[in-house]
């Protein structure tokens, strides 16, 4: 079994013992198709003009199609419209760069990971829920009475995961000694950071803008190794790095939307398209693949088999249930309130945590199931009905496991700590 939520298993083992209940009523075929999809769900720090709309126009342009990989993005079509525009805008050399999101049009974007099972069907595997907001509310404070602090920090606890982007121009700024570029960059690191601190996720940095310093040195390692290093003179980075990774997966990852041949910086400082600029955005596929990844691993790594099986065994004492009952009851134990099994867990890690249960009883309790026929013969058609889904989210995982390893080769300064 892979990902795939627990309460479809127990729900076809509820139904059998319901069957046996009402003496050979006929049961229901197990559901079939990608409804239940696990949605891991990331929200994006940045201050305005860091190029969060940029990466996310660019993200979804080059990942929209296959381009190589074994999958694609899909979103509803207002959303694929107005990220379309966005594109269309940073690529067409005569038109202003796409205006930063503004406070009233903060809005969740959500894409479904699609990929083509052995069968040539098409299967969405995950489901990613983007928050794109305006970067305003992070330095500056709302209007009186406004909720809108209290909603974006709410929306930060129940993420799956972070992304903070950091503006290459500051960063430029500073590697030159322009005092603007390290206030600006402290300050935005510093609001960033007392939200990220409070909440324990795996945390991407991403420096955005990263072909202003390919002149910084000629090794890309190297150049993201003195990035680093300024970054670390900031507290509260240097903070959340040495104390945080112990337990969850920090990284950096340097992206260019355009690429080092579309834009350069003009006299004034401002970021000038080329008229014959060469679009070739870069990276900007890594940080959800980072992120979906990093929450996957974690969460196994918090799966303690023992306790899973001692509340199975618990369940099955307390209430005397044949084991299909008992495997009812722990699934929906899980989804409803994981935390009681094994830590605080959101809808998604209980998910994943049902997979583990599923795996644990199906080795462990096998031959109790077995004296239940019924209860086996629909376990193992709802597996058969799931196997090709379950082998095509597997290979987009591998994927995504694929691409951060070839980034984490290439630029091995990009793990700043974590486990796994």
């Amino acid at each position: 079994m892979t990902v795939f939520t627990l309460a479809l298993l127990a729900a076809v083992v509820v139904a059998a013992v319901l069957v046996g209940r009402r003496r050979r009523r006929p049961a229901a075929p197990a559901p079939r198709g990608d409804d239940g999809v696990p949605t891991f769900r990331v929200v994006t720090l940045g201050p305005r003009g860091s190029g969060k709309t940029l990466l996310l126009a660019s993200m979804y342009h080059q990942m929209q199609t296959w381009g190589g990989r074994g999958y694609f993005l899909a979103a509803p079509r207002e959303q694929v419209a107005l990220l379309n525009q966005w594109f269309t805008e940073v690529e067409d050399p005569g038109r202003d760069w796409p205006a930063g999101t503004v406070t009233a049009d903060t809005r969740e974007f959500t894409f479904d990971v699609r990929t083509r099972g052995s069968s040539g069907a098409l299967h969405t595997v995950l489901k990613l829920s983007y928050l794109d907001y305006a970067g305003t509310l992070l330095t500056s404070p709302p209007e009186p009475g406004s909720t809108l602090w209290k909603d974006l920090d709410d929306r930060i606890e129940r993420a799956d995961a972070l992304v903070a982007v950091i503006d290459g121009h500051r960063v430029r700024q500073w590697v030159d000694g322009r005092r603007e570029g390290q206030m600006g960059l402290q300050h935005a690191l510093t609001a960033m950071i007392s939200r990220m601190l409070v909440v324990e996720k795996p945390v991407t940095f991403v420096i955005t803008k990263w072909d202003l310093l390919r002149d910084v040195d000629a090794d890309e390692d190297g150049r993201l190794r003195t990035v680093r290093k300024l970054l670390m003179t900031n507290q509260g980075f240097r903070d959340l790095v040495q104390e945080h990774s112990a337990r969850r997966v920090v990284r950096i990852v340097p992206v260019s939307a355009v690429g080092p041949a579309f834009a350069e910086l003009d006299e004034s400082g401002a970021m000038t398209k080329l008229p014959d600029g060469l679009l070739e955005p870069t990276n900007v596929d890594v940080p959800l693949a980072a992120v979906v990844l990093d929450v996957f691993e974690q969460i196994m790594l918090r799966l303690d088999q023992a306790k899973l099986s001692a509340e199975f065994a618990r369940l099955r004492r307390a209430t005397r249930r044949s084991s299909g009952e008992a495997f009812a009851e722990l699934g929906a134990t899980l989804i409803r309130s994981g935390n009681r099994v094994i830590g605080a867990l959101n809808p998604l890690y209980s998910s994943l945590v049902g997979l583990a249960a599923a795996d644990v009883i199906r080795r462990q309790e096998q031959a109790a199931a077995g004296h239940d026929a019924q209860v086996a013969r629909l376990l193992d058609e709802a597996e058969a009905h799931i196997e090709e889904f379950q082998l095509a989210q597997r290979k987009v995982i591998r994927e995504f496991r694929s691409r951060v390893d070839v980034l984490e080769g290439r630029l091995s300064s990009s793990r700043l700590g974590g486990t796994p």
